[in-house]
């Protein structure tokens, strides 16, 4: 049975949508969003302590993808 151009639009927009919560720089940008919201004291604690887990977590991220960058240049570097 062929899909509905309804119902394709709707798995575009879903796959879209996907790709965007995936990207790294609007992950970014919305943490950042909820950092300003903090500091301006529009969070309870609960959601401070969240926050403050998932930038823990998006830094020990980034911490790990340079490590790995680094070793690879060295490989490259010197040829390894």
């Amino acid at each position: 049975m062929a899909l509905t151009p309804a119902e394709k639009q709707a798995r575009y927009r879903a796959r879209q949508s996907a790709l965007m919560q995936s990207n790294p720089d609007v992950i970014e940008r919305v943490l950042l969003q909820d950092v300003q919201r903090a500091e301006r004291g529009e969070l309870s604690d609960q959601e401070r302590i969240a926050l403050a887990d998932q930038l823990a977590d998006l830094a020990m991220t980034h911490q790990w993808r340079a490590a790995k960058l680094a070793k690879m240049a060295m490989k490259i570097r010197y040829r390894e």
